[in-house]
């Protein structure tokens, strides 16, 4: 370990036995399958690798990983890893026996160092129930038709939600699911829909997710899922789609739902047109965040719902979303209800610190009188 490093390593106990001489896919592999809470392994050459924890970066141990063995990993991960190192950064989702990752491979300080940071997926989508969704955000997978918005920051389990939703519908009736992802993350399994996964990419279904997101409609579907809406082509065609007929999921990086949906009507053109139309086509909002538990042993998932209702196309309709605030604090807003609620609940069971309360919420004024 770099000895100006503060970053704490992982006691022998905590450690489980890591094997300091396997390989380093042994090594990513026997942490995938332990017992220890991460949402991502970072590796760096010339570096221990390094745990996100919900307490914060952890060293696994002091042996730093050479450049030889990033190799031979980049190597199972792409063939081709040093013609694609050599423009950019790369994603790869792949199987690795009991485990499905997705791996970011890159160059730094001058492409003399390579590091990878790797994300672990569930092998199958978790049940709605088990991610802590409230009932009113379980029944998002009762609807047929419309658009419905998953917002939140990055690294929030956006991604999450949206394969838990396509698998509860996939459980519950008969269709076709289309997904379009960048790269495909959980694999949906074939239950009583027909699913069709389709990664964005250079060397994948479909080079971005407008020209998915355009072939998807010639493609029969009753449910597609947008990995995520970046551009204004996206957001049309997500909204052309939600009007003609299907169900279209999608995710918005934003910090609440009010943002949300700025966001959504700025890349649509701000038009009276267009703002009508999302109006009419909008099912719901789900904002979410992912909260540290109090003993840093696990995360929480604290959610916003906003079900769709007159009150709510007018507000739209009219562009006037700060009253969407006051709609959801309401106690009128039927199938809807505020992060602060989700939050109080956990703070009640001392299940999260008042601190990531704050950070997360969507409405600080909100949980200050709560407090």
């Amino acid at each position: 370990m770099n000895p100006t490093s503060q970053i704490p390593t992982l006691s022998f106990e905590e450690n489980e036995d890591h094997p300091v001489f396997g390989t380093l896919v042994e090594q990513i592999l026997h942490l995938l399958n332990s017992r220890l809470v991460f949402s991502d392994i970072i590796i760096h050459q010339n570096s221990p690798l390094m745990l996100r924890q919900p307490k914060g970066l952890v060293a696994v141990t002091d042996s730093p990983i050479t450049r030889e063995e990033l190799e031979e990993f980049f190597e199972v991960v792409e063939p081709s890893w040093a013609e694609r190192i050599a423009d950019r950064a790369f994603d790869r989702s792949i199987d690795l026996h009991t485990a499905r990752i997705r791996a970011n491979c890159f160059t730094f300080q001058g492409k003399k160092r390579l590091g990878c940071v790797i994300r672990r997926f569930p092998k199958e989508p978790l049940r709605l129930k088990d991610l802590g969704m409230e009932p009113d955000a379980q029944a998002l997978a009762e609807f047929r038709s419309g658009l419905v918005l998953i917002i939140g920051d990055t690294c929030q389990g956006k991604s999450t939600t949206i394969a838990s939703i396509l698998d509860d519908i996939n459980k519950r009736r008969s269709g076709h699911i289309i997904t379009i992802e960048d790269p495909v993350e959980t694999l949906i399994p074939q239950r009583n829909c027909i699913i069709t996964q389709r990664e964005v990419g250079m060397d994948g279904d479909v080079e971005s997710y407008y020209l998915g997101a355009l072939d998807a409609l010639r493609e029969r579907p009753d449910v597609i899922a947008i990995g995520e809406i970046r551009d204004a082509q996206t957001a049309q065609e997500a909204l052309a789609l939600a009007e003609s007929g299907p169900l279209v999921l999608a995710t918005l990086h934003a910090r609440s739902t009010e943002m949300g949906l700025q966001k959504m009507l700025r890349l649509l053109g701000n038009s009276e047109a267009q703002s009508q139309a999302l109006a009419h086509a909008l099912r719901a909002v789900l904002c979410q965040a992912l909260l540290p538990s109090l003993d840093a042993n696990c995360y929480h998932l604290a959610t916003e719902c906003l079900t769709a209702s007159p009150d709510v196309a007018r507000l739209v309709e009219s562009g006037d979303l700060s009253g969407l605030r006051d709609y959801l604090n309401s106690g009128k807003a039927y199938g809807s209800y505020t992060m602060n609620s989700s939050l109080q609940r956990m703070l009640a069971n001392r299940q999260i610190s008042l601190e990531d309360a704050r950070n997360a919420t969507t409405d600080r004024i909100g949980l200050s009188h709560l407090e």
